[in-house]
């Protein structure tokens, strides 16, 4: 059955390092999150030298369902108990004034293997990135990265 041997062959495995015009880094490692939990990932980065940021959310080859992933931005404002203003969306004037939410929940059946919420960056601080499992059982194995351009 050469056929059939073939498919079980683990695909080659990505060799670094890599050289990427921009800034790459690991913000969740292999966590599990329980059903109706939240992990925050405080990453307090500034961002501010970069055009747009791309989180990528997976959970090693396997869906993550029913997850919800919220992105927050922060103007640091001394005084403020959060130490700036949140944000988590922006009204956007080249679509004739449309507002864009740094929000996605997969669905309940989502089977992709991971997905990546691209963003524009509105403020200098990429305050928060918040993982929600809206499902019924924990979600394991989850990972998120971050990697920011400029354009």
């Amino acid at each position: 059955m050469p056929v059939l041997d073939s498919l079980l062959v683990r695909p080659p495995i990505a060799q670094g390092p890599f050289e990427v015009a921009g800034l790459t880094k690991v913000l969740l490692s292999n966590a599990t999150i329980p059903a109706g939990q939240e992990v925050r990932l405080w990453p307090g980065l500034d961002v501010s030298k970069w055009d747009r940021l791309h989180i990528t959310v997976g959970a090693d080859a396997r869906g993550v369902p029913g997850l919800d992933v919220r992105v927050l931005f922060s103007v640091p404002i001394a005084g403020l108990h959060c130490g700036g203003i949140l944000t988590d969306g922006t009204v956007w004037f080249e679509d004739g004034a449309a507002p864009r939410d740094f929000h996605y929940v997969t669905p309940a059946n989502y089977g992709e293997t991971g997905f990546t919420l691209s963003v524009p960056v509105i403020a200098p601080v990429l305050y928060d990135v918040i993982l929600r499992n809206t499902g019924t059982t924990p979600l394991e194995t989850i990972y998120v990265a971050l990697f920011a351009q400029e354009i």
